[in-house]
Parts: structure tokens; C-alpha cells; sequence
């Protein structure tokens, strides 16, 4: 699953907004003019509910991105008792090329151009209908939504901010035109990503919720704009920001850690549960254009068993991550045992979905308080708190334990498995790999640093884009 879009040259071809069905009462149409898309609030409210549209591609967090983090770092494997479909061969490999790379470059500037489209366009739209908050909101939503896609980009394609802040990271766009940009540094990358999501912080209404929607977590709030810069100042070593970040979302008093049945059912329900852990997360709707037509490349299928036609057989859990777990862990139900391999169902679809549609949540209370408590190991200060109570406020939840020689890391691990986090895990903390449950025939090992740790650009946009510079090793 290498499939490489058009480059970052053609962004200004692109005058279309993607309407997410299910969000909205009222869809807005698929294809609108520029012209009409912004030149009115409704417009413009209409292309906002277009923004979360590709985070559902099977390329983005409904596939690929999740998936090559946990195969490159050994959380999941291909499984030997199920043949598959030859899905994700290559990834627990690392043998990336120019033209064998991660997909998100396209989809995440994409996203990017319709977003700088609205936040361009905001100005000046106030009427006795829309008041200066509403336009606010907006603003919001985009800016947040252009922080995430320059996130995840710099997180894929450039070397961890705590080894290389000033080595190349991605272009930072914030005018959608036909251009040709050049790499900005890993940090001015971080920096604006901090300085989006602090303008959000301070635009978007504390009760804002999107109107007519039936998934209140799959849009941006307050605190999903929090939890964001809590895990953005992680990814920085800025530890007592991030502590600061996670504790405004924790005291917030608008989620709670789930306990063991709401834990299990979260993962297949048809919204996140009101007031539960689900901060953020993608709402998983057949109807989104961004859905292909069977589900199989998605990542409730890819997943799933083939002999019980659940899914493809092409994912599974290493016996090494399944081994993290005391007995009574709740997260051990998670797991399914298929002949010699642990499937794994996290993703094992909504109740009574077909195509089995799912959501794939983004951002969790729990990792709030893993955020927390990594930072304070590392001297961050919250009154009332330490890092081994928060580690435990967790592991409870879940029937586990954790002893007072705690592992961040290991609670990491064994919390957001499956959630893509564990690779950039590893970056960032300048840790290398060493694998345990793997047959592959290279890199079963990684050392860090090690140019590999940063995925190569993809070779047609460097085709588009002669400014374009390539990762060292590629």
C-alpha cells in the first residue's frame, strides 16, 4: 500500500471540498466552487465539514498510517496461519524508497490546502446571523486541522525534534497556490504547529460542538486542541508544557477513563461514548468518499481473519507485545488467538456495520496521563500528582498493575498498541529497535540514530518540485 498522489505543485488546482455525510443532518454537496465554498459563512462552515474527510482513507489513519507504525516497530506482524492478501509485506522491512514510502504526503497537504482555504477566507463574513465567534470556530477547526496534517507529516518524513530540530522536516504551507516550497526545518515546523493550535486554543468557543453531527468527538473541540499540544510539546521534550497541556484536559471534568465493559465496547461503538475517554477520533462512515467501495483496504479488514471472512489476514500481534500483559488485564480480550497468531481487535468494526465501517480514535484521555507522566520522570511539576500514581490510574482501569520501577515506555506500549503511536515512540526517545517476534530477512534491528528513522520524500513530488530535497540514505 504505496499508492503516491499528485504533488504539492497541484495544490492549487485543487477548488473542491469533500463532504462527510454522516457528520452532518444536512450533507453539504460533494463539489462546490471556490467562489461559492467562500465567499459565505455557510459556505465555508460546509467546506470545514469537508476537512476530516481523508483522515479516513485506508492511507491515512484508517490503514497505513497506523499500520506501518506498528510493523515497523514490532507490535504487529503478518500473520503465519492466514495467507492474506499480500497486503503489508514489506513494511516490517523498512525497505522504503522514493517510490515505495508513505502515502500521507498527498492526503496530509491536501487537507492542508482546504483548511488555508477557510482560514484565508474567515475575514470579514460576520452578518445579524454570524457573529464573530461563530467565525471563530471555524477558524479554529482549520487551524487545528493544519497543525495535525503538518504534525503528522514531520513526524513521518524528518528525523524526531529531540535529535535534529534544525535538519529538514516538510514544507510549511499556509497559502494554498501553485508553488514549488522548499523544506523548512524540523523546528519552524514544530513552531508552527504550536503557534496554530495556540491560536485555536484561543479562538474556539469552551462548549463549541459542531451543529448536526452524530459523532461529537470526530470534530474539533477544546480539549481535542489541548490533547494536542500536550502530545506535540511530548514529541518536543518541552516537559513541563506538556504536563501543563495534559492536566488542563484531565481536570477538564469532561472524560473519564473507562472502565473494563466500556473499555471493550468503545472500540466497536457507533460514536464515542459521551463523557467517556475518546477526546478525538475519526468517525468511520461508508459514505465518506474517502471510504473505497469493499472495506478491504481498511483497517477493520486488513485486521481480520480471512478463514472466518472477517477479514484479509494481512495484520496481527507479535506473541512478544501479547506477553506484555498480566493476567486480568482487560486489554488481553482485545486479542483473538487464530492457530500459532494473535489477531488483533481493536478495529473489529462497529456493532452490526457492513462494510464493517470503524472508528479509529486519535486521541484518548489515558494518553494524558501517560503524557503526564513521562514529562514528570523527566522533571516536569504538577501539584496533587506523580508519574508512578498516573501510571497507575491507568493500569487500574485495565486490572493491571505497575510496580514503583515503572517503565513509561512499557505503559505506552501495552496502552496505545495499535494506535500508531509506538514507531514515532521510539524516534523521539532516540531509542533503538530491537525486535523480538520477527522472521523477516533484514532490519530486524534498528539502531538509532539512523537516517531510516525518516521516511523518503515521494520520488513524483520531487518530479513536481526540483526545491524539493530528498532524506539522506534515499
Amino acid at each position: 500500500m504505496k499508492k503516491i498522489l499528485m504533488g504539492l505543485t497541484l495544490l492549487a488546482a485543487i477548488g473542491s471540498f469533500t463532504s462527510c455525510k454522516d457528520y452532518l443532518e444536512e450533507a453539504p454537496e460533494l463539489k462546490q466552487s471556490n467562489e461559492i465554498t467562500l465567499g459565505k459563512y455557510e459556505g465555508l462552515n460546509n467546506a470545514a465539514a469537508g476537512l476530516y474527510s481523508m483522515f479516513q482513507s485506508c492511507y491515512w489513519y484508517d490503514g497505513e498510517f497506523i499500520l506501518q507504525s506498528e510493523l515497523r516497530a514490532g507490535n504487529a506482524k503478518n500473520p503465519i496461519s492466514d495467507p492474506g492478501s499480500g497486503r503489508y509485506r514489506d513494511d516490517t522491512q523498512w525497505n522504503y524508497t522514493e517510490n515505495s514510502t508513505s502515502s500521507l504526503w498527498s492526503y496530509a497537504y491536501y487537507t492542508i490546502s482546504w483548511a488555508n482555504n477557510i482560514i484565508n477566507n474567515i475575514e470579514g463574513k460576520e452578518s445579524s446571523t454570524v457573529s464573530t465567534q461563530d467565525l471563530n470556530n471555524l477558524k479554529a477547526e482549520a487551524l487545528f486541522i493544519r497543525a495535525l496534517c503538518h504534525f503528522d507529516l514531520v513526524i513521518t518524513y524528518a528525523q524526531p525534534y529531540t535529535y535534529q530540530p534544525e535538519s529538514l522536516g516538510v514544507p510549511v504551507v499556509l497559502v494554498t497556490e501553485n508553488g514549488q516550497p522548499a523544506r523548512n526545518t524540523v523546528k519552524e515546523v514544530y513552531d508552527q504547529v504550536v503557534t496554530d493550535l495556540l491560536e485555536a486554543e484561543g479562538l474556539i468557543s469552551d462548549s463549541y460542538t459542531r451543529a448536526g453531527i452524530s459523532d461529537p468527538a470526530a470534530m474539533v473541540s477544546k480539549p481535542a486542541i489541548q490533547a494536542l499540544l500536550s502530545r506535540v510539546y511530548l514529541y518536543m521534550g518541552e516537559w513541563q508544557k506538556c504536563a501543563e497541556y495534559a492536566t488542563k484536559v484531565i481536570s477538564s471534568g469532561k472524560y473519564k477513563l473507562a472502565d473494563a465493559d466500556e473499555y471493550l465496547s468503545m472500540w466497536s461503538a457507533s460514536a464515542a461514548p459521551k463523557g467517556g475517554e475518546i477526546i478525538f477520533e475519526v468517525f468511520g462512515s461508508k459514505k465518506n468518499e474517502y471510504w473505497d467501495e469493499s472495506g478491504w483496504t481498511h483497517l477493520s479488514y486488513i485486521t481480520g481473519s480471512s478463514s472466518d471472512n472477517s477479514g484479509s489476514g494481512d495484520v496481527c500481534a507479535t506473541q512478544d507485545l501479547y506477553d506484555l500483559y498480566e493476567d486480568g488485564d482487560i486489554r488481553l480480550n482485545l486479542f483473538k488467538k487464530h492457530e500459532t497468531d494473535w489477531l488483533m481487535m481493536k478495529y473489529s468494526g462497529k456493532e452490526g456495520a457492513n462494510p464493517r465501517e470503524t472508528n479509529v480514535p486519535i486521541i484518548r484521555l489515558a494518553e494524558m496521563y501517560l503524557n503526564r507522566a513521562e514529562a514528570i520522570s523527566n522533571g516536569a511539576a504538577i501539584s496533587g500528582t506523580t508519574a508512578l500514581n498516573d501510571l497507575r490510574t491507568v493500569a487500574t482501569k485495565r486490572g493491571a498493575s505497575v510496580d514503583a520501577s515503572f517503565d513509561v515506555f512499557k505503559e505506552r506500549r501495552k496502552e496505545l498498541m495499535f494506535e500508531g503511536h509506538i514507531v514515532y515512540d521510539y524516534a523521539r526517545c532516540k531509542k533503538s529497535l530491537t525486535r523480538t517476534d520477527f522472521d523477516g530477512s533484514v532490519n530486524k534491528d534498528v539502531p538509532f540514530p539512523n537516517y531510516k528513522w525518516a521516511m523518503p520524500i515521494p520520488q513524483r513530488e520531487r518530479n513536481a518540485n526540483p526545491n524539493m530535497e530528498q532524506n539522506e540514505g534515499y
